[in-house]
């Protein structure tokens, strides 16, 4: 008998049932002995259990441990996000038990009688946060301002005066030669690019061609 590519010749019976679990409805908090998030992330994995220890990535210099320009003239630096606490969807409950077991999982959050539950808005949340830490220092502020607006914390008055680019604006330069100098707004182009005056207060330099990358907004 000669078989074809993608011809089916038969079904194999699975050994046992099979399921994918649906996204969780809500969260719960699971404490576990600080510094140790990773290595039960990493118990998790190995146990086919669902959770999430979020992390924030910083580059920093390697002299003076402050932060990087750009994320490669630095060292990579990742940290939990909220130290000794992993987040647990409600379909692992049913392994709260096997859970409790591993090394260094301490027990659910709870504050009394209080249990601490987080919906799925609540949790998109947080990963909307987490996101916006993890981007460079020069994006992160418009980006939190964005985020606050989308979930009704501000009026877009109040994002339009905290991020607006415009002329006469005090800004901190976070690239090139004059990293870390503070500077007014001279110029904004078609493109976007900034003409700007740096000053240590004695003396004043013009540098034009600067993006929104390359600065600070100062409040």
């Amino acid at each position: 008998m000669q078989y074809r590519k993608g011809q089916i010749v038969g079904y194999v019976e699975a050994g046992g049932r099979m399921a994918v679990p649906a996204m969780p409805e809500s969260w719960r908090v699971l404490q576990v002995m600080p510094g140790r998030d990773a290595k039960v992330i990493k118990a998790f994995g190995e146990r086919c259990i669902s959770g999430w220890s979020p992390t924030v990535v910083h580059f920093v210099q390697r002299g003076n441990g402050q932060p990087a320009r750009r994320p490669h003239l630095g060292r990579r630096i990742e940290k939990p996000f909220l130290p000794g606490l992993i987040f647990l969807p409600d379909f692992e409950l049913g392994r709260l038990a096997e859970i409790r077991s591993i090394p260094d999982v301490d027990n659910l959050l709870e504050f009394g009688e209080l249990r601490s539950w987080l919906n799925a808005t609540e949790m998109q949340l947080l990963r909307d946060i987490v996101k916006v830490e993890n981007m460079l220092p020069s994006r992160r502020r418009w980006a939190l301002a964005q985020l606050f607006l989308r979930y009704g914390f501000i009026s877009v008055a109040e994002v339009k005066d905290e991020t607006e680019m415009r002329v006469g604006r005090e800004i901190r330069v976070a690239d090139g030669l004059f990293s870390g100098f503070r500077a007014l707004i001279e110029r904004i182009d078609s493109k976007g690019r900034l003409s700007v005056l740096v000053s240590d207060g004695k003396h004043g330099v013009k540098v034009s061609g600067l993006t929104e990358a390359q600065i600070e907004l100062i409040d």
